[in-house]
Order: structure tokens, then C-alpha cells, then sequence
């Protein structure tokens, strides 16, 4: 009973935020879809899906919270690995698309794409650092209960994308789900990319495979560099190895059809199954994954729905407030007491919560992300 509904409680949970995006679709906020053109369509439809991942992913983590008071991967390999999966692929894709970017003229202009990155990531990061705040002083009754230097020097570790607890309340990061540790790896990624033009553009195919080469060490025998665990660099050199690939050999052709989309499927279930989470054959059938869906596999026509593509749109949103949400109703509204229930009771809550996100998300979006990406694109 409990293993069919860890399958088919997601499953459903899924398919209620293709509907809730298509209600959504309607409506005249989305109508700016409706010009865009995209080679890699697929791409973004599967965006959503992966945020979506990692939100049940956190989803169970905090039923285990709530029993054991441990913050940890859950047991169950599919949900820990919904939140591995996601992370990986959405690191695949900004490692093709900014590598895509860099080389796709002959110059860039690094102070336009840093404006941009700045105005795409901050303003919605920022937001969910005041509300954050908001929990944390009002959990502690709004006491001071650190000195004001630390208290600043707590807020520059989260301007820094490197936060922990905020006027001395263990439990600030558990708010966010610790979403925040991909972002200065989103933000590492950013500041190396003059490095890496310089490393392509001066060596040529010599400066890809040393970068390949390198990212590979780095995976097999993997160490901290600060904070940074090297062994996932090599999720943006796929991304980056891809968009060499694409430029270079202008693959004319889709990968379509019901046997593609099975062969997708197939390794998808592989992805959310597989034991030995991101070790050499995982990052394999992950990397697998991204090219199917990369050369135009929609999934029997899933990644190309324009519900996909709204979830694909308000992903960030998704991502980096569904752990704010999490908390908010499990342990401020209506506290859980984990202790009394079974895991099967507490994932009969996650399609409703699941709407919660996706429509919390959409209005995030077309307040907060919508406009300040659009600032930043005049700015430039």
C-alpha cells in the first residue's frame, strides 16, 4: 500500500499542476507566451517538472523532520532522488545555455549578462529573505537575541548565498528548505564563464577537453574547494559539452515519436529508481535525460504543453519558495505531528499543497520575477 501511493501520489500531484497551470494559461497574464519562439521547446517544459521534483522531495523530507526532528534525505530512494535528479538537470541546462551564449559570438558583453543574472536570481531571492526574516523574528517574538554585528554578519552570509541561522534561530535554513546552496554554485558557475570563454576561445577544441578532463577529476576523486563540492561541476560541463556539440555538428534532425518518448521514460524511471544516487552511471542515465529532451523528446507530448511551459516559466519561483510553504503550513499553521501519522496519511496532503505552490508561484512570478527581468533587460 505505502509503495503504491509513493508512486501515484506524485504522479497525481503532477498531473493537478499541469491542470492548475492550464487554468492559469487562461488567463491574460500568460498571454506573452504566446509570441515566443524556442528551438528547445522541450527544454523548457521539462523545467518545471524538475522544480516540482525537488518541492516533494522536501515534501517528505519534512514528514521525517517532524518524526525523527532529523533534517535529512528520506529513505525512500525515489523521493531522495526526485531532489538529486532535479538539481542536477537544472544545472545541465544553465551549463548549456550560458556556454550556448558565450559562444555564440565572438565577443560578449559580460557587464549585460551579469545585470541580467543579477536581476533574474536576486529580487526573488531577496523577497524570500524578508519573509524568512519575518518567521524568524516572529518566532522569537521579535527579540534580539544576537548582537547587531552578527546579526549582519548572518545576513551577508545569505546575501552571500551562504546562509545559516539568523538571530540565533537553528532552524532559519529548514524555512527555505535549504533550496539556497544551489545558488552559489548557480553564482560560481556565472563568475567563472570569462575564465571558460577565454579557455574555448584561445584553445579551441584543445580548451574543451582540458575543461572536460578537468571536470572529470574532479568528479572521481571530488574535494571541497570553501564550501564547493567538485563533484558537481561536472553537471554544468554536460550542459556545456552539449551546447559544443549543438554548435558545432547542427544536429537537424528531432529525437520523436512514442519509441523516443518510451526510451525517455524509461531512463527517467531509471534516474528516480537508481540506488547509488549521482555516482558515474547515474550522472550517465541523468545526462541522458537532458540530450533526449534537448534534441526535441517531449514525452509523448508532455514537455511541450503549455501548461508545462508556465510551470517552466514560474520554476524559480517554485523552487526557491516551496520549502517557505512547506514550513508555513506544517509547522507554523498547522503544525505536524509527525509522531502519530503515517507517511502514506501525510502524502494524501501533497496535491493540495501542490496547488498551493504552483499559484503562490504564478503571482511571485508575475509580481517579483516577470518585472525585474524585464528591468534588467533594459538595463542592458
Amino acid at each position: 500500500m505505502q509503495t503504491t501511493l509513493n508512486v501515484t501520489i506524485p504522479i497525481i500531484s503532477f498531473l493537478i499542476c499541469i491542470l492548475t497551470a492550464y487554468i492559469l494559461g487562461k488567463t491574460p497574464a500568460f498571454n506573452f507566451l504566446n509570441a515566443r519562439e524556442n528551438r528547445f521547446k522541450s527544454l523548457d517544459g521539462i523545467r518545471g517538472f524538475l522544480a516540482l521534483s525537488v518541492f516533494f522531495h522536501h515534501f517528505v523530507i519534512t514528514y521525517y523532520w517532524k518524526k525523527n526532528d532529523i533534517w535529512a534525505s528520506p529513505p525512500e530512494k525515489m523521493f531522495d532522488n526526485f531532489g538529486s535528479v532535479g538539481v542536477a538537470i537544472f544545472f545541465i541546462i544553465t551549463g548549456f545555455l550560458f556556454i550556448s551564449k558565450i559562444t555564440k559570438k565572438s565577443t560578449t558583453n559580460w557587464v549585460s549578462l551579469y545585470k541580467s543574472r543579477f536581476f533574474r536570481i536576486v529580487p526573488l531571492y531577496g523577497f524570500t529573505l524578508v519573509v524568512i526574516s519575518l518567521v524568524v523574528f516572529a518566532s522569537s517574538k521579535f527579540n534580539l537575541h544576537v548582537s547587531i554585528p552578527m546579526l549582519i554578519k548572518d545576513y551577508i552570509k545569505w546575501g552571500l548565498f551562504h546562509g545559516g541561522s539568523l538571530n540565533g534561530f537553528t532552524d532559519t535554513r529548514k524555512i527555505i528548505a535549504g533550496v539556497d546552496w544551489t545558488l552559489k554554485y548557480e553564482w560560481l558557475f556565472y563568475i567563472c564563464l570569462p575564465l571558460i570563454s577565454l579557455c574555448i576561445s584561445k584553445l579551441k577544441k584543445v580548451g574543451i577537453y582540458l575543461l572536460v578532463a578537468a571536470t572529470l577529476i574532479l568528479f572521481f576523486q571530488p574535494f571541497y574547494i570553501f564550501s564547493f563540492k567538485t563533484s558537481y561541476f561536472i553537471f554544468f560541463c554536460i550542459g556545456g559539452f552539449a551546447s559544443y556539440l549543438i554548435k558545432n555538428y547542427k544536429p537537424n534532425f528531432k529525437i520523436t515519436g512514442k519509441i523516443a518518448s518510451t526510451i525517455n521514460l524509461l531512463f527517467i524511471i531509471i534516474a528516480m529508481l537508481y540506488p547509488n544516487t549521482l555516482d558515474i552511471f547515474h550522472v550517465f542515465t541523468i545526462a541522458i535525460v537532458f540530450l533526449l529532451t534537448l534534441l526535441g523528446n517531449d514525452l509523448f507530448g508532455i514537455f511541450t504543453l503549455r501548461s508545462s511551459i508556465i510551470l517552466g516559466e514560474i520554476s524559480y519561483s517554485i523552487y526557491l519558495l516551496h520549502g517557505v510553504i512547506l514550513y508555513l503550513l506544517f509547522t507554523v499553521a498547522f503544525p505536524l505531528e509527525a509522531s502519530s501519522s503515517l507517511l502514506s496519511d501525510f502524502l494524501l496532503l501533497m496535491p493540495l499543497t501542490s496547488v498551493a505552490v504552483v499559484l503562490i508561484s504564478a503571482a511571485t512570478f508575475l509580481l517579483i520575477e516577470k518585472p525585474c527581468m524585464s528591468i534588467g533587460k533594459k538595463s542592458t
